[in-house]
């Protein structure tokens, strides 16, 4: 017995050897898949979801989803992209590989409206924004399994990055429902001023909520450990779309006028505009690459993603692709979500999950999840399950 659980120490340490040696070997590349309402288009009951490279920005494929599409995310076990259709009571399904519609999951008068995946356990939270509840689905039967009901018209919601609790931003309130994500109960409401608050983000220690309050030109704050409201963050006008730095010391947020538009950097320490880029037109969603060296950022009027490298405290345009790949439609642009991916000299793929903040794992190291061929005919994630912090 103990010869045999040596040996099983040595494979295990030259199979983790192995695969960080392949990992640190490969070619990162990242796919960003991109919503397209087009409800500025002559056919508003048409949207689709469109498949970027996240090298060199050209449109891959694109695909229907239904009517006035809204947000996306991207689910583990199976890898799918779910995407939320609130005008047509349904969430759309994707294979991201294929980028064929697998599935509608149907919602009678719910408005399926915001969407997340939670970190602890990979079930799906969606906002229903006319009942004013929270669905949770498997995703793996795609089954609404249970529903919080939190009372107003939440729009969007995001986790802690330890899935403890999820934040549910009601647009029209504007308040935010606080929601414990383990035993899935409201906990508290958080009621702000103006009627404008559209995102939320949350810091990668988990400590913080940041939304972006575009009625009111400020950046909300709040404290997750007793959901205490902190003063707010000054900003320019119309803030809307907000991300954060892996590291956490930047935030990135959107803004326009009717003159101009930009994406701000700041920095968290000290609240300072860092670095300042200039988009055409009403930032919509940002997100941030797992490294921190560049974002992406949907344009909603003039139906373009935009993409920015980060280096150090500047941002930089690294360019943009037209998503208007209909003639005689407008793509308006709305939610994004980004892929990554490592090609290894053996010719296989590794799906990275997309990056988890350290509250959720502390320590834990880079696992090897898959390979599977270049084709991504098929593949999955595997999550364990992770008790959540007290």
């Amino acid at each position: 017995m103990k010869i045999r659980s040596h040996w099983s120490l040595w494979v295990l340490l030259l199979s983790g050897i192995l695969a960080l040696s392949l990992i640190q070997n490969a070619t990162a590349y990242s796919y960003v898949y991109v919503v397209n309402s087009y409800v500025h288009g002559s056919n508003p009951d048409w949207s689709t979801v469109a498949k970027i490279d996240g090298e060199d920005l050209s449109l891959i494929e694109t695909v229907e989803v239904g009517d006035n599409a809204h947000s996306i995310a991207m689910v583990q076990s199976p890898n799918r992209l779910w995407v939320t259709c609130p005008d047509s009571d349904h969430i759309a399904v994707i294979n991201p590989s294929t980028m064929e519609l697998i599935d509608n999951i149907e919602i009678e008068g719910a408005q399926p409206t915001g969407i997340a995946v939670s970190p602890y356990d990979s079930r799906v939270y969606v906002t229903f924004s006319e009942t004013g509840e929270v669905g949770i689905f498997n995703p793996q039967e795609m089954e609404l399994i249970s529903s919080i009901h939190v009372g107003g018209n939440p729009s969007s919601i995001t986790f802690t990055p330890s899935g403890a609790k999820a934040y549910a931003v009601d647009y029209q309130e504007p308040a935010v429902y606080v929601i414990d994500a383990v035993r899935n109960a409201l906990i508290t409401t958080l009621n702000f001023p103006g009627h404008a608050i559209q995102d939320a983000i949350a810091s990668p220690d988990g400590s913080t909520i940041y939304l972006a309050n575009m009625d009111q030109n400020k950046i909300e704050v709040i404290r997750t450990r007793d959901d205490f409201i902190l003063a707010p963050m000054e900003t320019s006008l119309h803030p809307r779309g907000i991300a954060i730095s892996p590291d956490g010391q930047y935030l990135f947020l959107g803004h326009y006028t009717a003159t101009d538009a930009y994406v701000d950097m700041i920095r968290l320490s000290d609240g300072q505009v860092v670095s300042t880029a200039s988009i055409p037109s009403n930032p919509r969603c940002i997100k941030v690459s797992s490294d921190g060296h560049g974002i992406f950022v949907t344009e909603h009027n003039e139906d373009a993603l935009y993409a920015y490298d980060v280096s150090g405290e500047t941002l930089s345009p690294a360019g943009h692709v037209d998503l208007n790949s209909v003639s005689g439609q407008q793509a308006s642009p709305v939610g994004l979500v980004i892929q990554e991916v490592a090609l290894i000299p053996s010719g296989k793929m590794i799906i990275q999950r997309p990056p988890r903040p350290q509250d959720l794992l502390p320590n834990e190291p880079i696992r090897l999840i898959d390979t599977l061929p270049i084709k991504f005919e098929r593949y999955k994630y595997t999550m364990p399950l992770k008790t959540p912090p007290t």
